[in-house]
């Protein structure tokens, strides 16, 4: 199935593993070092009380480095809006939704993961209109993210797992959020800061 005919793809291999396990690492030494748990998402957020950081400069040239691999697959000009990444503990659920204007476009890239407690070929999958999708280290999910509910059950692993995950952004560069959300209301991409929305 095509972006086009089923509103999401799953594409293999956007990042290589080593690519992938040193952006793990940095994201593991940026939770090591949010001694004031800063970047913890609070009580009403999408997963509480998991590490997880808006506009992280690494993952800000993934958004940028990543594009044309999603227009590629979207079949459209893109505007980037915002990176997110989380790194999902055990227990973790990522209830239904859809997500907001500036997530009209979405990938969904896993960077790497380390479980214990599970059988060697266990993955979290992330589930996408009521179907499975599974994805190693280095493999990404682009969707329409106003369009398509999304979630993940339950991260049941043992103590001291960990998902990386990272969320790029975008909106169609000729579509009706271009104007309003394009860098997600900030100037350029690259911009730190809160969420601003």
């Amino acid at each position: 199935m095509t972006f086009k005919e089923n509103g999401y793809v799953h594409i293999e291999n956007v990042l290589s593993n080593d690519f992938c396990r040193v952006a793990t690492q940095y994201t593991l030494f940026e939770q090591m070092n949010d001694v004031n748990g800063k970047n913890l998402e609070g009580v009403t957020a999408q997963v509480p009380g998991t590490h997880s950081v808006y506009s992280d400069s690494l993952m800000e040239c993934f958004l940028q480095f990543l594009k044309p691999v999603a227009e590629k697959h979207s079949e459209l000009e893109l505007i980037p809006t915002y990176s997110y990444y989380r790194i999902y503990k055990p227990g973790d659920v990522l209830r239904p939704h859809k997500d907001r204007p500036s997530c009209e476009i979405s990938m969904t890239l896993t960077l790497d993961y380390y479980y214990t407690g599970v059988d060697d070929d266990y993955k979290w999958p992330l589930i996408m209109n009521n179907k499975s999708v599974v994805m190693g280290g280095g493999d990404a999910v682009l969707y329409r993210g106003c369009d398509n509910e999304h979630e993940r059950k339950k991260l049941d692993v043992g103590e001291g797992s960990f998902h990386v995950q990272v969320f790029l952004h975008y909106v169609d560069a000729n579509g009706p959020y271009a104007k309003e959300y394009k860098y997600d209301g900030r100037p350029s991409i690259g911009i730190k800061g809160e969420n601003i929305r």
